[in-house]
């Protein structure tokens, strides 16, 4: 689920994924509940399943929480934070989201616009959806990317997070590039229409996205991208 679009509306795989099911559950249980509540909710029961499993595999969980909270990894983690938002890529999907949110709550103002063509606003719900998901997944990869070699000398040189999530990343990029053009064709836009730079970041996102990440298409996404599972087959260890 960390390589999947976190839209279960449109997703096969709801009836299979625990993430779902908890989401639901919180729902019926808290009505009420704000959405910063319950993402707190997730982050502590995450850290309850990791609790239990440091116990079992026989590791000093309170040591590794220590280790995290020290003023050295503080700091790092403040580091690492910063060059990521520093990083012309990070800058390219944060300008994106910006200008796309806020195009999105222009349109929300238009009178009739939900008399618009079906695919229209098919197109722009496709668009919204992924404005700010585009920048998250990004993100994510450039983390897993700066690790040091030493950190990720186990890691498999196609399966590991910072590929995942540059491919749903460049995924996410080109389901909104396909909603722009029917925007786009719908609105007889001219060529120099200043959506077309909204347009252009994505296509400056995909190019560096491909540079960055040669393999990141090559990564299977567990179940979404294995024809046999996504028929309803049970997942196999191979």
């Amino acid at each position: 689920y960390n390589y999947c679009h976190r839209w279960c509306e449109r997703c096969p795989f709801t009836d299979r994924c625990a993430v779902f099911r908890e989401n639901r559950r919180f729902e019926t249980e808290h009505p009420d509940a704000t959405p910063f509540q319950h993402v707190r909710a997730s982050f502590q029961q995450t850290i309850e399943l990791l609790k239990a499993w440091c116990t079992r595999e026989g590791i000093d969980f309170a040591q590794i929480e220590k280790e995290a909270k020290s003023d050295e990894a503080v700091a790092d983690q403040r580091l690492s934070d910063e060059a990521i938002l520093a990083d012309p890529l990070s800058k390219l999907a944060k300008a994106y989201s910006v200008g796309t949110w806020e195009l999105m709550k222009a349109i929300d103002r238009v009178p009739h616009s939900s008399e618009w063509d079906v695919r229209v606003q098919d197109a722009f719900e496709t668009i919204r959806w992924y404005s700010a998901f585009i920048g998250a997944k990004v993100d994510r990869a450039l983390h897993g990317a700066r690790e040091s070699p030493d950190d990720r000398s186990d890691e498999d040189p196609i399966q590991n997070d910072w590929n995942g999530s540059a491919k749903v990343a460049r995924m996410a990029i080109e389901e909104s590039r396909k909603g722009w053009l029917i925007v786009l064709v719908a609105g007889q836009a001219p060529p120099d229409s200043p959506l077309m730079g909204l347009v252009d970041l994505l296509a400056q996102m995909e190019g560096s996205l491909s540079e960055l990440f040669p393999h990141a298409m090559l990564f299977v996404r567990p179940g979404f991208d294995e024809p046999k599972i996504a028929a309803g087959a049970l997942s196999t260890l191979e």
